[in-house]
């Protein structure tokens, strides 16, 4: 189904600008030619590198019926299950236990129907091309980016690196365009000074909480305005805020797309119902719901006029600036040093509202200094991924303490 997708876009697009990067601009009929060249795939197909490279293997991966797997290209290989479920066509990882990654299974009738509904939302069309700022091997990024090019013939034009200076010259080269990012991005934007309404067709914000200081700064220095967007990896988008003028609440998440219902379970959590819910997780744990068009999420909040408030987040996994990672990942890093007799990580408030949180590790030496541990660090993990406070001098007590409360407690303290 996704593959017949795609060659309709092509069919309708032949000859139009599908891809800008590296200063060269394909056409739909380029990929289809650099498609034809690529062999036949007899396994699940891991898309990674460019964007052009993204896809062209997810484009391979349709025409040989085999499943995708957008993995960032620092990323490691996963382990992946032997056998999928049937249907599989798309696989997504999410923070799991012990540091591992674990998969969520997608057939390709939800993931068309998450880019569907996300392209109908946001009047993506193929005039307008979409500015890839943030990775289109993340959930947001290959279902707004990615997606709405090969299914809708939206083209893309990929930068290198989000800096100032190189966004400038992507929205110079063309007449209009439309930007998804997230927070930390459109803060750094806004201070540079280039964000001009009337080369941005439509500004969209996701992946972290979207502060009102920001949004109505962004609004007032020129009248763009920042449509705050709502998702999960296990059911694509959520809600939107089509407003043309700045929310007055931040915990304000917009309406739920057409053709998602959101309720409140008895916890006070949002659970979603949908045609693009995945099929499930590769290893369920006790309490989760994901399946049969179900999925309820980590986030508590209350539903008023229609539009979904968000109060708190219950997720285990640690938000910095848009990017995601499971505590567990970086636990087992510390604790592979040999250095310690136990870690703890958790993530605290950050004070930059854009950054979201920052990642604590609770620590318990037996040999060696913390800044050997942190020397250690440095070549394991990623920079954003490394914790950026220390405590050494723990009480005791604080280690029967769930991250839940570490995380209460820490805040709390000067």
């Amino acid at each position: 189904m996704l593959f017949s997708r795609w060659q309709e876009t092509v069919s309708r697009f032949r000859h139009a600008p599908a891809l800008f990067e590296g200063g060269r601009a394909l056409s739909f009929a380029d990929l289809a030619e650099r498609l034809a060249a690529l062999p036949t795939a007899d396994t699940t197909v891991i898309a990674r590198g460019s964007a052009t490279d993204v896809a062209l293997a997810v484009l391979q991966a349709w025409r040989d019926g085999q499943a995708v797997l957008p993995l960032e290209a620092s990323s490691a290989l996963p382990d992946l299950p032997a056998e999928l479920p049937a249907g599989t066509a798309h696989l997504k990882l999410t923070p799991g236990i012990e540091g591992k990654p674990r998969a969520v299974f997608f057939t390709a009738d939800q993931i068309a129907a998450d880019a569907d509904r996300l392209a109908a939302a946001m009047n993506l069309r193929p005039g307008i091309p979409n500015l890839a700022a943030i990775s289109v091997t993340h959930s947001y990024g290959f279902s707004s980016i990615l997606l709405p090019l090969l299914l809708h013939g939206v083209p893309v034009h990929a930068v290198e690196v989000p800096f100032p200076k190189v966004m400038a010259d992507a929205i110079d080269a063309h007449d209009a365009v439309v930007i998804p990012a997230v927070p930390s991005m459109w803060r750094a934007w806004h201070r540079a000074g280039f964000l001009l309404p009337e080369k941005i067709a439509l500004a969209v914000s996701a992946g972290a909480p979207l502060s009102l200081e920001l949004e109505h700064a962004v609004f007032e220095n020129g009248g763009l305005k920042l449509h705050n967007f709502y998702g999960a990896s296990e059911c694509g988008g959520i809600s939107y805020d089509n407003s043309a003028t700045p929310r007055t609440s931040a915990a304000d998440l917009g309406t739920p797309l057409d053709g998602v219902l959101v309720t409140l379970d008895a916890s006070g959590r949002f659970h979603i119902a949908s045609s693009s819910v995945a099929l499930g997780y590769e290893a369920a744990r006790d309490g989760e719901v994901l399946g049969g068009g179900e999925f309820l999420t980590q986030d508590h909040g209350r539903i008023e006029g229609g539009r979904l408030l968000l109060e708190s987040s219950g997720a285990e996994s640690i938000n910095v600036a848009g990017r995601k990672i499971g505590p567990a990942k970086i636990e087992a890093a510390l604790m592979a040093t040999g250095l310690l007799e136990k870690a703890r990580v958790f993530g605290v408030p950050s004070h930059d509202p854009e950054r979201v949180e920052e990642i604590t590790a609770l620590v318990k030496l037996k040999s060696g200094t913390l800044e050997q541990l942190r020397q250690r660090m440095s070549g394991t993990l990623e920079g954003w991924e490394t914790p950026r406070h220390w405590e050494t001098a723990a009480d005791e007590a604080e280690w029967s303490l769930s991250r839940a409360d570490l995380k209460k407690r820490h805040t709390c303290l000067p």
